[in-house]
């Protein structure tokens, strides 16, 4: 019989110790006096909460850092009673503007250690391990969120032009989520296909970030059929730009933009990753080059 999962988040935050950070890397902990343990900022999510937002959130209650998130850690499933507890983990920046900590019931301390005095303060071996992983590889990451749009009204009950064609309602929706996902990473440029869809996909986190929304008409569907090989090379400026950015294409250009990526990735790009509507990829990328990747559904 399958164990109930209960869904959590957390984060890796850090902060470069020294001049531009030569002196290493420091780490935050958090103190729980119920518990009396010393562990990683995270918590339960909400219930309907996406993951990346609850991430964001309990850093927030748990430090009172306002983060943006980096690059995806391996997450940490354990036994709690007759469930199993699965805390999806980032790495993320700290907050240099965030105030002192007042401390909360639940979390009394918060202090940032040395990697190896961090190491040896949590109480627990597994987030020891999350820890090294971020220390072994401390330089920051830019996203590139690659984003199939959110559900459209279906072709079917469309007479206008496919390109004007809308959201639905649940489109509408899923537009308005995605404002605060895409809010998790920080990003600052918004790039869209011309198509009604797209646009209005990315529109509801422009408006609230004062973002243009740039028209990339060859990452269309027509624009892609009539010139297939700009794919790659959109894929591969926005990877050399170093911004943190939103792409939103359509489900038959998917293949080519993924595919584009990979030729420029140290770890597994999948081509086809079946993304449904609203659904999307992060490439954190360095230097040109893809280091990480997730993927997220609404």
């Amino acid at each position: 019989m399958t164990r109930p999962e209960i869904p959590a988040a957390g984060v890796v935050m850090w902060r470069p110790v020294g001049d531009g950070g030569s002196g290493g890397l420091e780490v935050c902990l958090v103190h729980r006096p119920k518990y009396d343990d010393w562990s990683l900022p995270k918590g339960k999510l909400d219930p309907g909460e996406h993951v990346l937002a609850g991430a964001i959130r309990e850093v927030l209650e748990e430090t009172g850092h306002r983060l943006v998130l980096g690059r995806p850690l391996p997450s940490q499933r354990y036994p709690v009673g007759e469930a199993d507890k699965v805390v999806h983990y980032w790495a993320a920046r700290a907050d240099d503007s965030a105030p002192p900590w007042s401390g909360t019931p639940e979390i009394d301390q918060v202090e940032f250690l040395p990697v190896p005095e961090a190491m040896e303060r949590l109480t627990h071996p597994r987030d020891a391990k999350l820890v090294a992983d971020v220390a072994a590889d401390p330089a920051p990451t830019v996203p590139l969120v690659v984003l199939r749009h959110a559900k459209a009204v279906g072709r079917g009950r469309w007479d206008g032009p496919d390109m004007e064609r809308p959201l639905d309602r649940r489109g509408i929706a899923q537009a308005d989520r995605l404002s605060v996902l895409l809010g998790c990473y920080g990003v600052s440029r918004v790039i869209s296909s011309d198509a009604t869809r797209c646009v209005d996909t990315v529109r509801p986190y422009a408006t609230a970030t004062r973002r243009t929304v740039e028209l990339e008409p060859v990452v269309s569907e027509l624009g892609h059929e009539q010139q297939p090989d700009q794919a790659a090379t959109v894929v591969s400026g926005l990877l050399a730009a170093g911004q943190p950015t939103v792409l939103c294409s359509h489900r038959p250009v998917l293949p080519a933009l993924f595919t584009a990526a990979a030729e420029r990735s140290r770890c597994e790009v999948s081509a086809e990753p079946t993304l449904p509507p609203g659904g999307f990829v992060v490439l954190h990328h360095r230097d040109g080059v893809v280091v990480a990747c997730e993927r997220h559904e609404l």
